[in-house]
């Protein structure tokens, strides 16, 4: 009896890693490219306060949404007083590819679709909103 108790244990664990398996092939993150406008525009939409994990993942994806000193130079980038930034020319950087996670998405898609239930979205959100509630986003090159 324990023997055979054994090896459906094994069976189901079998079936288990392989539908593990077959999941993770399948996934894809969300991937989309940003001008350093919207890659700004994204941080603001970040959450202030979080869980632990959550704040694991907000802190990962600001570092990929910051310019690097060549794009803040390029840019003319130049902290604002108020918080915000000004830039000379938010356009004399390459558009950037960015990977995000399912938690940071999720954040991002909920605050714009509060700020759109709100009737609260600018220009500045539109086409952020595009690329993640309607996820309008043109094959990325890699």
């Amino acid at each position: 009896m324990l023997r055979r108790n054994t090896k459906l244990f094994a069976l189901v664990l079998c079936i288990v890693m392989l539908l593990s398996i077959i999941s993770l092939a399948v996934y894809e993150p969300f991937k989309v490219e940003l001008t350093l406008f919207e890659r700004y525009m994204c941080m603001g939409l970040l959450p202030v306060e979080a869980n632990f994990a959550t704040w694991l993942a907000i802190r990962e994806i600001q570092e990929e949404l910051s310019a690097t000193e060549e794009e803040a130079e390029l840019a003319g980038l130049d902290p604002l007083p108020t918080g915000g930034t000004r830039a000379e020319n938010w356009n004399a950087v390459e558009p950037k590819v960015i990977v995000f996670g399912d938690i940071v998405k999720g954040l991002i898609v909920d605050v714009l679709e509060r700020l759109d239930e709100q009737k609260k979205l600018t220009n500045q959100h539109f086409t952020l909103y595009e690329k993640f509630v309607l996820e309008k986003v043109e094959e990325v090159k890699e």
